[in-house]
């Protein structure tokens, strides 16, 4: 007697034919492999087999009464619940159309009859072990699917969950990912003595290891930002240090901080190799431009950064970004630049940061048109009102 968890384990063949001489022979012959066999006589019994019990494999006959062999190949495609079930056909029509026709309609393997079992034996564990590999690879994405959507979720919980609440001050802020982790960052750190550190960062490279540094380096900046609340280039010095402790130069970051005085609008900063934020002055309709103060984090052990003073005046709006903006790329391949990410901002000085922010990325949706962007994109829009 033949074990049925042995059968499960080699798999479950359902068999089509409307001749009981043949269908003996290949269920007989599949049995004595270890296989678990099912057999049915016409196609409508197959389908409501198959649809019920999904088998790992299907032999199927082409020429039936009632329904043929290759609009049940059709149908079974077109269910979701049986689409991925390899069918080999079995058929007396051995003209190089009738094949072609098979695979047309979804089959995988065609064998003409009168068939050798030893063929249909080989052919039938080639297709089995194609398919317990296809499962293999299937559950394998769905775990690293469910893996990148946890770790997602746990980036998503270092990023400020409200915009803190300055007097005179207004912000907005959002980080786009391309995929299910990101490598930018942004975030909004209360200091001491009523002042506010605010940072935008971008990581090289894409998926975990760019979900790990992106962990490791907001961890990084956010305990020395609080241990040196009033010196941006010694909090860069610092996790520049890190880095190169720890991943030899082997990754890197660019980071624009900025230390705030909401009493006096005065920001000091450091650029690490950030796109130079927009400064929306007030005066004559100007916009200033951030400048770069030195090397990104994480590359050379002696690098330095310069500290640079700014007053955001009542009514202007500083717009912090990194390169998923201006990189933001269209159906034809055109970059969203610089040059208009300027025009624009020209024509929302008087607006609210809120406005800012979502006119900018319903900017970028628009000059898209659905085209999939591969970069992320981080957006910090500051006001002073």
């Amino acid at each position: 007697m033949s074990d049925p968890q042995t059968e499960a384990a080699l798999g479950d063949i359902l068999v089509v034919d409307d001749m009981p001489s043949n269908l003996r022979l290949l269920s007989q012959t599949l049995a004595e492999k270890g296989y678990g066999v099912r057999t049915v006589t016409s196609g409508p019994r197959a389908l409501e087999s198959a649809r019920t019990a999904p088998p790992d494999l299907i032999l199927l006959d082409v020429r039936m009464p009632d329904m043929d062999g290759y609009e049940v190949c059709a149908q079974l495609k077109q269910d979701e619940r049986t689409a991925q079930i390899p069918v080999i056909f079995i058929s007396a029509l051995d003209q190089v159309d009738d094949k072609v026709q098979a695979f047309q309609y979804g089959g995988v393997d065609y064998i003409t009859k009168p068939f050798q079992v030893e063929e249909v034996l080989a052919r039938t564990e080639t297709h089995l072990s194609l398919r317990r590999l296809q499962e293999s690879l299937e559950n394998i994405n769905q775990r690293m699917q469910r893996e990148f959507m946890l770790a997602g979720a746990v980036q998503s919980s270092f990023l400020p969950s409200k915009m803190p609440e300055i007097p005179s001050w207004q912000l907005a802020a959002s980080l786009r990912s391309a995929r299910e982790t990101s490598g930018d960052f942004y975030d909004i750190i209360q200091l001491p003595n009523g002042l506010f550190g605010l940072l935008i960062a971008d990581v090289v490279d894409k998926g975990v290891p760019a979900a790990l540094l992106m962990a490791m380096s907001w961890s990084l900046i956010w305990s020395y930002a609080i241990q040196h609340p009033d010196s941006p280039h010694t909090v860069f010095e610092e996790v520049n240090r890190r880095l190169l402790l720890h991943l030899g130069g082997s990754y890197f970051l660019t980071c624009f901080y900025a230390i705030l005085n909401p009493e006096t609008g005065s920001l000091t900063y450091c650029n690490a190799g950030q796109p130079p934020p927009l400064h929306l002055k007030k005066k004559r309709g100007e916009i200033d431009r951030l400048s770069r103060t030195g090397p990104p984090l994480g590359v050379l052990e002696e690098s330095r950064w310069d500290t640079l003073d700014v007053i955001i005046g009542s009514g202007e709006t500083l717009i912090l970004y990194t390169d998923g903006v201006t990189d933001s790329c269209n159906t034809q391949g055109e970059f969203y630049g610089t040059a208009r990410l300027n025009s624009f901002a020209m024509k929302q000085k008087a607006k609210s940061a809120q406005t800012v922010h979502d006119n900018l990325l319903a900017n970028i949706d628009e000059f898209v048109t659905g085209e999939v962007q591969f970069d992320d994109t981080a957006l910090i829009v500051l006001r002073h009102t």
